[in-house]
């Protein structure tokens, strides 16, 4: 009786599971990656039930008939586990010895937890074993990307081509490209892959000690991992924010591979909690740097004084406008003017001393357009009509038109087919990230300028994913950039055109 009600119970799960229905056509493609991802889960799903519903079938018939338990049919069923979920396999064996081609064929096969990036996930498992080998092999590398310059790019796949890079030692490439995963659509990126690319992000921003930016990246996550959330504690104890040390310790003890991460506890708990004494940007643009009295000593103090500032940091808007004014008082002096023109006929120079001025301006003005780039969103209060800071607007403007008129020309001429989807979208990721830093000093005109410029080989680029390569999903993260700029420079034709590609892409 036992038995009969064991294998009604599992028959009936399988039955339920299978005649399921999807979710609603209205809102999932029949044909689409996510349903097809429900489909394949609901398989796995339903093979394991059938799977443990025949070895408890087994096991109880044994059982009443000799009264002892059948132990083996146990040992396979936790054998045969593995088999319905290879995911299993992967990360706790082959992935940990660096079996990179064991571990390909594992997430080839695995199926959860890469439903919507089956060979892009494969591709990331293999290179998560590669990974654990102390030495980068070019040619691992190599089998790696040819599997997946194969197939459709996901967001498996573009965790994959940063991790690669990162072992190659190119870790600029590799930011780039990580950071680039929030622009693919969640229908083509495995949540795992996420995790996983956030989880490089904050540990690379806290080898360079971008403390900051960790903080920013860990707070915009939904789901924070263990890992990540002990990071980002230690993060905000560097900044002096008020965390306990007993709070940093409890979250390491949950990290995994605890060891690796002593010394970055060591350095948090060692860390004073004391935030630095808030300055007001009143009192912060009437500060004076070094005791500086003439035009000219205070600006280049003031110079000096934002140079120091590491990169990791960001900048305050009131320090680039106390430099703005220092140097615009220090070339306005005609006493500046004087000591060039001597010092270049000292020097037996044959340029003209108003012309090592102009260059000098321009120098500053390069500068000042770099930091009102770092400021972010808060350089709107630097849009001046006259001074060095529209001078700085305006040699940014021109370089950003050369720079970017280039990067299009060149993503142009590569749109072939011997073109890999993946080498495009990773340009692409350049040309992008490119463009909206620089696009940060310049006003809404300048801007327009800089958007008409790109828009058109972007919107050929993204044409040629869509038809040519199939690539829907790369290409619809494109006509969402291009619609949000679109929109932002009052562009209404080309937003109403960006729009319409964005309907047909979902």
């Amino acid at each position: 009786m036992t038995e009969t009600l064991v294998v009604l119970l599992s028959v009936a799960v399988c039955v339920g599971i299978g005649i399921s229905p999807l979710a609603s056509i209205a809102t999932v493609d029949p044909q689409g990656p996510t349903a097809r991802a429900m489909r394949r889960a609901e398989q796995q799903f339903a093979a394991a039930v059938m799977l443990a519903a025949t070895c408890s079938l087994v096991t109880l018939w044994v059982f009443g008939k000799s009264g002892e338990a059948f132990w083996p049919l146990l040992l396979l069923l936790a054998g045969a586990v593995p088999l319905v979920h290879p995911w299993l396999l992967a990360r706790y064996l082959f992935v940990p010895l660096g079996a990179v081609r064991s571990a390909y064929v594992a997430g080839r096969l695995a199926g959860h937890p890469w439903f919507r990036d089956p060979v892009g996930g494969a591709v990331l498992t293999g290179v998560l074993a590669s990974m654990r080998r102390r030495r980068h092999d070019p040619r691992r590398a190599q089998w790696l990307r040819h599997h997946l310059d194969g197939a459709r790019v996901g967001g498996a796949g573009v965790v994959a081509l940063g991790l690669l890079a990162a072992d190659a030692g190119d870790r600029e490439t590799a930011r780039v490209i990580l950071g680039s995963l929030d622009e693919i659509e969640p229908e083509i990126c495995p949540p795992l892959a996420r995790t996983i690319a956030l989880d490089w992000l904050v540990a690379d921003a806290a080898r360079r000690g971008a403390w900051h930016e960790l903080v920013e990246r860990v707070s915009d996550d939904p789901f924070p991992t263990r890992t990540t959330r002990f990071i980002g504690a230690c993060a905000r104890r560097m900044l002096g924010e008020s965390i306990s040390r007993r709070s940093i310790f409890w979250s390491w003890l949950g990290v995994p591979r605890r060891l690796r991460t002593v010394p970055l506890l060591w350095s948090a708990l060692r860390r004073p909690r004391t935030p630095a004494p808030a300055i007001l940007d009143a009192e912060l643009s009437q500060q004076a740097a070094n005791g500086g009295t003439e035009p000219t000593l205070t600006a280049l103090a003031l110079h000096a004084e934002v140079a120091a500032i590491p990169t990791t940091q960001p900048v305050a808007v009131a320090v680039v406008e106390r430099l703005a004014d220092a140097w615009d008082l220090a070339l306005g002096d005609f006493e500046l003017r004087g000591q060039v023109r001597r010092r270049g006929e000292a020097l037996l120079l044959d340029t003209p001393g108003e012309l090592l001025v102009a260059r000098l301006q321009r120098a500053v003005a390069r500068d000042l357009a770099h930091l009102m780039a770092q400021c972010g969103r808060e350089s709107t209060r630097l849009m001046r009509s006259t001074g060095i800071l529209r001078r700085a607007r305006d040699i940014h403007f021109e370089e950003t038109i050369e720079h970017l008129t280039h990067a299009c020309a060149e993503l142009g001429r590569r749109r072939d087919a011997a073109w890999l989807p993946s080498e495009a979208w990773v340009r692409w990721v350049r040309m992008r990230r490119a463009y909206l830093v620089a696009v940060v000093p310049l006003d809404l005109e300048q801007r327009a300028v800089v958007y008409a410029a790109v828009e058109q080989e972007v919107r050929q680029t993204a044409a040629w994913l869509w038809n040519d390569r199939r690539e829907r999903g790369l290409a619809h993260a494109m006509c969402l950039f291009l619609l949000a700029e679109a929109e932002h420079v009052k562009d209404a034709e080309a937003a109403a055109y960006y729009r319409h590609n964005v309907v047909v892409g979902l």
